[in-house]
């Protein structure tokens, strides 16, 4: 006599998957937002560390590392360097590299001529984990960038692969989008309507001094995140693809590692097409925001709805603002609490609870 056989009925098998994918569904949500808080305080790991370089490097120098200085190369510097050069030449982040347990990376630079050059080839290449957010995909790898801009300077050619390390994370230049270069060049003097412009602690000026920055460590922004991911799908000028143009992290430039509050944060989820608002902001992947370094070594996350100037929704700068024949930014808007971050100097009385 045969034995019934124990079997699941149709209905009892949708029933069941059903059921496991409704687990999944509930599941799935809680454990990406737990990858998404393991990235976001391993990002601000990062910042710390970064934090504690610059404080052992102002310790050690008297001053915070140069920021968007133009080149001492002589094949490129001119008469007069810094004043005559035409190149930015290294980031902040080379100069604090053996504070980071980055010693042989700093070794490895040779000061005497640009980071550009066919010299410095190998350190163009080091990885450094510590310069990259978990949550931005386009950073922590060595990738081909974009050199045509190179050429003329002899520093690539085409057909020929131009490999760089892409990382993070910005320098806070200040609350404005400018370029501070001396003119004439070879005075190496500032027009003065520019020198209050000069606001944050990193420039195209002398390195700056913990004494300049009246605001308070704890209320002023060193270093932010710029997520190259946000960039992937922008072009620039020519075609050129942002996403390869920007992010170097050996290089001292707007949107390499220089950025301002002058666009307020995740401009790339605002401005469309791509304009400096994309790679000269403060930016990530992180939901609601991004982070950010304080002079104090402190890091905190800052809201996207952070007081901010109002923007122009074409370009991204502040509305109604423009610049007058010396080149100074007039017409600003009232600033807002993210602008008072980036400024060493301008006496704003922050609300911690605003961000």
């Amino acid at each position: 006599m045969d034995r019934p056989r124990r079997a699941f009925t149709l209905i009892e098998l949708l029933v069941v998957i059903s059921i496991i994918g409704l687990l999944v569904a509930l599941l799935l949500p809680a454990v990406q937002q737990a990858r998404e808080a393991a990235r976001r305080a391993q990002c601000i790991n990062n910042l710390r560390q970064i934090g504690i370089a610059l404080a052992n490097y102002t310790d050690a120098f008297g001053a915070l590392p140069p920021g968007r200085m133009m080149s001492y190369d002589p094949r490129f510097a001119g008469s007069n360097p810094p004043c005559t050069s035409t190149m930015v030449d290294k980031s902040l982040f080379l100069h604090i590299a053996p504070f980071i347990e980055q010693g042989v990376l700093y070794s490895a630079l040779n000061s005497s001529v640009t980071i550009f050059g066919w010299e410095n080839e190998t350190v163009r290449h080091v990885v450094v984990n510590t310069y990259s957010c978990p949550s931005d995909s386009g950073a922590g790898v060595v990738r081909e960038g974009y050199s045509t801009q190179l050429y003329s300077y002899g520093f690539a050619v085409p057909g020929v692969p131009y490999n760089v390390f892409f990382g993070s994370y910005a320098g806070m230049y200040g609350s404005l989008y400018l370029n501070a270069i001396p003119t004439p060049a070879s005075s190496c003097r500032i027009p003065p309507s520019q020198l209050p412009e000069v606001n944050g602690v990193f420039n195209d000026l002398s390195p700056i001094r913990l004494s300049a920055v009246t605001d308070g460590l704890g209320n002023t922004a060193a270093v932010a995140e710029r997520a190259l991911e946000s960039l992937s799908s922008a072009v620039g000028e020519g075609g050129s693809s942002i996403y390869e143009a920007y992010g170097w992290m050996i290089a001292g430039n707007w949107g390499d590692s220089m950025v301002t509050t002058f666009y307020p944060p995740n401009m790339f989820r605002k401005v469309a097409p791509a304009t400096a608002a994309h790679f000269s902001s403060a930016s990530s992947l992180h939901p609601g925001g991004l982070n950010i370094l304080l002079l104090d070594g402190s890091a905190r996350f800052v809201k996207d709805t952070i007081s901010s100037w109002p923007y122009d929704s074409a370009t991204g700068a502040p509305a109604g603002a423009r610049t007058n024949t010396s080149d100074a930014w007039t017409n600003l808007p009232v600033p807002g609490i993210w602008q008072a971050l980036a400024t060493r100097n301008g006496g704003e009385v922050i609300d911690a609870a605003g961000f």
